[in-house]
């Protein structure tokens, strides 16, 4: 270019180049495209999901309505052992009009009050639940009309997913398009589950009210119209509560709706409707093997993982439990043994039930709640039924906790009368022991001992410690008391979750949640449940195996002799006594349990009446009787052809040789036959010397202690327990062990307190320098040794005791704790035996 000719530079506008000048970037109108992108594209691809998930939707024929399909439940050999078929207990109503007017309304108030004037699907109702779905996750919020339930009931699963929900939308207007909506209702009413066995609303006018469907009235209606929701969420024999709460609902909904008036609703609210006592089943289960385990198994479907029973009687499910038949054939026969029962009064049975698990998986391999089957979907004492434990429950609620606070099966407290405000905890055969420690209190179910060492730790640690175990009812406001030490819970538990609770103390503390169900696949094999129980780690492997050690003790020289098996058995026996403010002065129990385990297998036995009784109720039968020879008789079969092993001894477990008066180190004064071998956590183990003996020096002619000025032909040096002081009216069975009154060491200047000597910090007790004889006490039979000691055992026995001043000790160095006595058991709490 000439240069002549050239132009003026001019500056480079921004956003260009010399090679050419580039647009500014807007970006509030690039967002806003984008946006538009991706929400064209979002529609496109949802469009096309939504259109090939309404394509995938399941064939629809006007037939399948009827269509039954078999599910069936396999063992845990993957071997077949039951069926289920649809048609349990139910009985058509053929015409919508022999529905009571009343019934029908009801069930549009709760359900869908729109029924009659939508066509399948209630459009405002799935946007609102649409839009709490994405706050809440999907499945937090539904809007199924009465058609939609009949679908998903008819041809899906139970799955909570987008593409459920499409499909369910597109067959309800099919649906819609073939039938009436008379007819639609009356389908929707035959099929319904009601709980109890109790399937379409004839069924269940007849199985909780006895009547015919004609002859309900509106409060019995409201009652009935809640069930199909949650059935045993509001079964009024399981929840009587909530289903009342839920029958008011239904009555305002009405009044609401304009079906009844306000005065009708206020009316029907204070009429309750008249149950039957027990529910009137047409159907029993002798058809059916394993009959109880296998209504577990429909209870854990529903209940857990939300299959519809609709689903289990006609999906053709698969459904692998975890069933061990010949422990579940062991445990039918032994309930329905009479030799297993005491003699009744009359011909009302006593009843029992049984659970057994593998504490190394959770798996339960037995269930039996009753000596008889005789209603499918019946009472399951083993699952449902809630009693109090009594003492099986001292090593969930206390021992375990105590040993995880530092505390040792050597610990010392005194067995003697202790009051904590009204409440006054006894022993349950009213003698009192003294000085004791943790393995006696154990294997002789000493009920003040366990009392008083809860007191020490904390009764909040017990509390938590069993909701860690599994124990599901406790009541904060209710339980987190004292009596919780002897099983006094104010809603109770049930065999099976005992026996995952004692199945962590088996399986080196680590609990798994007890599970019936493995996985459950759909008709065409595709997994609808694959199960993974909850674990977790409950407490140290060393208090596991602690606990365990001490509960053989209570197996093979304790309580629960009669549960002996000719392999390792640890357990503990319960008992509960007939609460005194309803039966008076009448000896006898409403409850007996032994709780068991070997190195394999974990289980618990209940027996009792159903309904306790002025005629009703148990004499001199105790969990060490006929629930420990019942639970002999099921595992000795169910571990038949299982080579025995031992519970394994984790590291940190050291043997030490204790004064069992104390639970510290022999002194040279501690008499022989009160040394014994203890096992301890390493870091318990004590470093200090007893001091619970003392020498004294007794006037041969008068059996009495030197006195100053005395002129005694001969002197006798004797050995003598310091022991606190006691009620003189009731002595423990140590008080003769104790140095008579003004007694003072020998050589000491009389400044010795008859209250040292069993703590962490008592000092070693100083030999006494006498040339006189030394002459040890007569004393009563001192506890055995720890199974597996290897140190010097002694005789088994134990004698009887109790106190007023008594205050309680340990022995291992732990502090006493400084929580308040927690206020008196509720009433209708009853005490616990052996």
């Amino acid at each position: 270019m000439d240069p002549e000719n050239r132009q003026p530079n001019t500056p480079t506008p921004p956003g260009t180049t010399q090679k050419g000048a580039r647009k500014k970037i807007r970006w509030p109108r690039m967002i806003l495209l984008i946006t538009a992108v991706l929400l064209v594209s979002t529609i496109g691809i949802g469009s096309g999901l939504i259109f090939a998930w309404a394509v995938e939707a399941p064939g629809f024929k006007a037939g399948d309505l009827d269509v039954h399909t078999t599910s069936v439940l396999y063992d845990m050999n993957k071997q077949e052992f039951a069926k289920l078929h649809a048609g349990e207990n139910r009985t058509l109503v053929e015409n919508i009009n022999d529905v009571p007017i009343q019934l029908r309304q009801a069930f549009l108030a709760i359900e869908d009050n729109k029924f009659y004037e939508h066509h399948g699907v209630d459009v405002l109702a799935n946007i609102r639940a649409i839009l709490a779905n994405v706050t809440g996750g999907f499945g937090s919020q539904g809007a199924s009309t009465i058609t939609q339930q009949l679908v998903k009931l008819t041809f899906l699963t139970p799955e909570k997913t987008l593409k459920r929900k499409v499909q369910e939308l597109v067959l309800s207007m099919q649906l819609e398009r073939q039938y009436s909506k008379d007819e639609i209702f009356l389908m929707y009413l035959n099929r319904i589950n009601f709980g109890e066995g109790a399937y379409g609303v004839k069924a269940a006018a007849k199985t909780f009210y006895g009547k015919e469907l004609k002859d309900l009235k509106l409060p019995e209606a409201a009652l009935l119209a809640g069930l199909p929701n949650a059935p045993s969420k509001w079964s009024p024999y399981k929840n009587p509560d909530g289903a009342e709460q839920r029958r008011q609902l239904i009555l305002t909904q009405m009044a609401k709706y304009g079906y009844i008036t306000n005065d009708d609703a206020e009316k029907a609210k204070k009429t309750l409707p008249q149950l039957l006592d027990q529910p009137k089943r047409s159907v029993t289960g002798n058809d059916i093997n394993f009959p109880y385990f296998t209504d577990a198994v429909i209870e854990e479907c529903i209940d857990t993982y939300g299959i519809t029973e609709d689903m289990l009687y006609k999906g053709g499910l698969k459904i692998y439990t975890t069933v061990d038949p010949k422990a579940q054939k062991a445990a039918e026969a032994a309930l329905s043994d009479p030799g297993n029962y005491p003699q009744g009064k009359d011909n009302v049975p006593i009843q029992a039930a049984i659970a057994v698990v593998d504490h190394s998986t959770g798996e339960v391999r037995a269930v039996v709640g009753g000596r008889d089957y005789t209603a499918r979907r019946g009472l399951n004492r083993a699952t449902a039924q809630m009693r109090q434990p009594g003492s099986v429950f001292k090593p969930i609620a206390v021992y375990g906790p105590a040993l995880e606070k530092g505390r040792s099966p050597a610990t010392v407290i005194d067995d003697v009368p202790t009051r904590y405000g009204s409440y006054e905890p006894g022993n349950y055969d009213g003698q009192y022991r003294g000085l004791i420690n943790m393995r006696e209190a154990v294997r002789l179910s000493v009920n003040i001992y366990a009392v008083k060492l809860l007191n020490e730790i904390g009764v909040q640690n017990g509390f938590a410690f069993a909701r860690n175990l599994g124990i599901s009812n406790l009541d904060e406001k209710n339980d987190m008391t004292l009596p919780l030490a002897l099983g006094g819970l104010s809603k109770g538990t049930n065999p099976l979750e005992l026996a995952g609770a004692y199945g962590a103390f088996a399986n080196k503390g680590v609990w798994i949640e007890p599970h019936l169900i493995v996985k459950v696949e759909d008709r065409e094999g595709k997994p609808l449940v694959e199960v993974k129980p909850k674990r977790q780690v409950a407490m140290k492997e060393t208090t596991a195996y602690l606990m365990t050690n001490m509960l053989q003790t209570a197996v093979n020289e304790g309580t629960g002799s009669k549960a002996q098996l000719d392999r390792p058995v640890a357990g503990k026996t319960g008992t509960t006594e007939l609460p005194r403010e309803v039966f008076g002065n009448i000896t006898g129990n409403k409850d007996a349990w032994f709780a068991g385990f070997t190195p394999e297998l974990s289980g618990v036995v209940w027996m009792g009446y159903d309904k306790t009784d002025q005629n009703h109720y148990m004499y001199k039968t105790y969990g060490g009787s006929y629930p420990a020879q019942m639970w002999r008789s099921v595992m000795s079969k169910a571990l038949q052809g299982v080579g025995g092993k031992g519970f394994d001894r984790p590291p940190g477990i050291v043997d030490v040789n204790v004064d069992i008066k104390s639970g510290l180190l022999p002194s040279a004064l501690t008499p022989p036959e009160f040394v014994q071998t203890e096992l301890f956590e390493e870091s318990t183990a004590p470093t200090q010397t007893s001091n619970a003996w003392i020498k004294v020096d007794i006037n041969a002619d008068t059996g009495l202690p030197v006195k100053p000025g005395d002129n005694a032909s001969h002197v006798e040096s004797r050995i003598f327990l310091k022991r606190p002081d006691y009620d003189p009216d009731r002595p423990p069975a140590d008080a003769e062990l104790a140095a008579p009154a003004g007694a003072t060491p020998s050589g000491s200047n009389g400044s010795a307190k008859a209250e040292e000597g069993h703590g962490a910090n008592a000092k070693p007790s100083t030999p006494s320098t006498t040339d006189s004889k030394t002459t040890p006490p007569t004393a009563p039979t001192p506890p055995a040794s720890p199974s597996g000691a290897n140190g010097a055992s002694t005789p088994s026995g134990g004698g009887t005791g109790t106190s007023k001043n008594g205050a309680a000790t340990n022995g291992n160095g732990g502090k006493n704790s400084t929580t308040p006595a927690v206020p008196p058991t509720p009433s209708g709490v009853v005490g616990p035996q052996g």
